[in-house]
């Protein structure tokens, strides 16, 4: 899947999170449904033909849910149990050191 679908569907969650005054840090289960919504509005869409369809859904709301409530490209890391440490150099150098 381009990132096009995922940039855009983040965007309108964005908004709605905006108009709705919701904390995104604080309410993670909001988000979550906001997203569903989103993708089920693209959904209708690519039905319709207006857009091409999502090919990995799980994957896209789980990009928006961390880009938008995470902390984007670190959250991978964060997540997962075998991380110890991450070390970040540069915004183009992140090491994760796993746990021995």
């Amino acid at each position: 899947m381009t990132a096009e679908p995922a940039t855009r569907i983040e965007t309108d969650v964005r908004r709605r999170i905006r108009e709705s005054g919701m904390d995104p840090a604080r309410d993670v289960a909001g988000v979550r449904a906001l997203i569903t919504e989103e993708l089920a509005a693209w959904d209708r869409r690519a039905l319709a033909g207006v857009e091409a369809p999502v090919a990995d859904a799980v994957g896209t709301a789980k990009r928006v849910l961390d880009n938008v409530a995470g902390l984007g490209p670190l959250q991978p890391y964060l997540d997962d149990p075998e991380i110890e440490e991450i070390w970040i150099n540069a915004p183009s150098q992140v090491l994760a050191i796993p746990t021995f």
